[in-house]
């Protein structure tokens, strides 16, 4: 049966469901991706040099909630920063709109005449976006500047999608060394989180539109490659 991930169609205009979708499913896998990949190197690293299997579950334990919380402040810094700027951007265009109206006027009616307006028509247009200030200076910083209010980030609802797929992607190498002897804990927590990393990746094409075995074995490639440095450090550790 072919995976119905491998290609989207759709019967519908899709730019309400990218708008509403898209940053939340981005910060969903940018969490779990990293803290799979963290935990998984911590946990490796920690298992390749210690026999015990309480000192792994204590390292993936201390990364998983360490990193959970810094994870999910950095997004909240960087979403809160993005508002931040565009509020401080948008009151300086209201600034230059009020002390040099003629020449925001002038900014405003080149812009349109790029885009193939001219004669009465612009003027017309011209003539409504500057005959309201608010209306005006969104118009500036979109058209002119390129920023967009309501592409940005909630932070919260950042933080808190990052920190919590944070955690429960860190989870998945750390849970075997809680309930099998280190040995096999090695084993199944490599297999376990190959496996979701495989799946993670292949999620990621949902709104990437990648090829999803591609991004899948990237993905799983990435986990891999940084837990193996950890364990071989581990296993050079322990044999000093």
């Amino acid at each position: 049966m072919a995976l119905s991930i491998t290609r989207r169609e759709y019967d519908h205009h899709t730019e309400q469901v990218h708008a509403a979708g898209g940053p939340w499913v981005r910060d969903v896998m940018l969490g779990l991706n990293d803290g799979l990949v963290a935990s998984f190197a911590v946990t490796s690293g920690v298992a390749g040099a210690f026999t015990t299997g309480n000192a792994a579950v204590m390292a993936g334990l201390s990364e998983m909630l360490g990193g959970a919380v810094a994870m999910g402040l950095a997004a909240f810094i960087s979403a809160r920063s993005q508002v931040e700027f565009y509020q401080s951007e948008i009151e300086r265009e209201r600034e230059e709109i009020e002390r040099w109206p003629d020449r925001e006027r002038d900014e405003i009616s080149a812009i349109y005449r790029e885009k193939g307006f001219a004669g009465p028509l612009l003027e017309q247009i011209v003539a409504h976006i500057t005959s309201d200030p608010e209306r005006w200076s969104n118009v500036m910083m979109r058209e002119e500047l390129g920023f967009n209010e309501e592409s940005f980030d909630r932070p919260l609802r950042s933080a808190l999608a990052v920190g919590s797929s944070y955690l429960c992607g860190a989870f998945v190498p750390v849970w075997p060394y809680i309930f099998f002897e280190p040995t096999r804990g090695v084993l199944i927590s490599a297999i376990s989180t190959v496996v979701v990393l495989f799946a993670v990746g292949a999620l990621k094409t949902i709104i990437t539109s990648r090829s999803w075995w591609r991004s899948g074995f990237e993905s799983m490639l990435t986990g891999i490659a940084a837990a193996s440095v950890t364990y071989a450090a581990g296993r050079l550790f322990a044999a000093r």
